[in-house]
């Protein structure tokens, strides 16, 4: 007879036990069976999960370094630390490889950053999901995705890394729809949200070494993230022109001076064009901080400021973000379509900030 360890995620402390595979008279469950149980026990995302087993946990660990019980993140508001197997479990029952364990590890250590701020994030209505945007020379290691359908399915690494910190966070900190998790629409990102640079092909530093990472560095940037806004432009040739579409949908896509943050993600055509006319990153950022200011009248008549529109109110301009900093420029997505992205952060102002952290090697 062949002899396993089952885990069981028994709320908050993970169990493991011994169960024999393929036994009817044991009473233990066989595999489909154990999958049923965690739907039922509620330790699922929806989707089916892998069983984690002992041997599978403890090769999540190994890849790490880290012994069980080492903690791996502190959630204050919640006084829940979460232990390494802990992390593992639900790296295996997202589907992770071993090998991705350290961007796993790397994100849920960002998330605990006050600057971050998890509570916000996890519980509020607005439904923000964790946007993992992954840098450096593990990206290729990996084989995570950076090109076609890049929001999309189809890419182990991508689905299953974005789809352990979620799962970490329901069944380890407690964040279940309906309770600590209060989201009143949510959006598909709360599944599995992991994204990364198509450094190889962009004309610009990517995100980490304008963070003051060197291109060696491998890295892993956390943000409370809307669902990304799709916009099309295939007329225009010019930089100006590109960015005009892009700003016109930003305007009022999530409520202007409400959001500490935006990320644009430019792909291949428009990389290129804006490239094309001598365009960095920078140049990018105060083009639409420029262009996405409203007037106090425009806001008022949309209800996203309270009050009665006055005379002076069309000459009083609110930015979209507090700095041009806070757009965050990412070259990501297909070579090919005329088709690039935005996607508003959560919360109001300086509430949530995104956090980048060296993932360790």
């Amino acid at each position: 007879m062949l002899l396993t360890k089952w885990a069981i995620p028994t709320g908050r402390k993970g169990t493991i036990l011994r169960a024999p595979l393929g036994s009817e008279s044991t009473g233990y469950p066989e595999p489909g069976e154990l999958i049923d149980l965690y739907y039922k026990k509620g330790w699922t995302d929806g989707l089916p999960i892998v069983p984690p087993t002992e041997k599978k946990i403890n090769a999540m660990l190994n890849a790490v370094r880290l012994d069980p019980k080492d903690e791996v993140i502190f959630v204050k508001h919640r006084n829940v630390s979460v232990i390494a197997e802990k992390v593992a479990m639900n790296a295996v029952m997202a589907g992770c490889k071993p090998d991705y364990m350290p961007v796993i590890i790397a994100a849920l250590q960002a998330m605990q950053d006050p600057r971050w701020g998890f509570h916000g994030p996890a519980t509020s209505t607005g439904g923000a999901a964790v946007l993992l945007l992954v840098n450096g020379p593990i990206v290729r290691e990996l084989e995570i995705n950076s090109g076609e359908d890049l929001f999309g399915p189809g890419w182990r690494a991508n689905s299953t890394i974005g789809r352990a910190v979620r799962l970490v966070m329901r069944n380890a900190i407690g964040c279940l729809p309906g309770t600590l998790d209060r989201s009143t629409l949510g959006h598909g990102g709360k599944y599995s949200f992991c994204i990364v640079e198509n450094e190889a092909e962009s004309p610009w530093h990517p995100v980490h070494v304008e963070r003051g990472f060197r291109p060696e560095q491998s890295t892993v940037t956390v943000f409370a993230a809307l669902a990304p806004h799709q916009f099309y432009n295939q007329l225009s040739n010019t930089a100006e022109g590109v960015l005009n579409t892009a700003c016109a949908h930003m305007r009022f896509s999530a409520g202007v001076g409400m959001q500490p943050q935006y990320f644009i993600c430019l792909a291949g055509e428009h990389m290129r064009v804006i490239a094309k006319d001598g365009r960095t990153k920078e140049d990018i950022k105060r083009f639409c901080f420029e262009h996405t200011k409203a007037s106090h009248a425009e806001l008022k008549q949309i209800s996203a400021m309270p009050g009665k529109v006055m005379a002076e109110d069309e000459m009083i301009f609110q930015s979209l973000v507090p700095t041009p900093e806070d757009f965050i420029v990412v070259a990501a997505g297909s070579s090919a379509g005329a088709f690039s992205a935005f996607i508003p952060g959560w919360g109001g102002k300086k509430i949530s900030q995104s956090v980048t952290v060296e993932i360790p090697r």
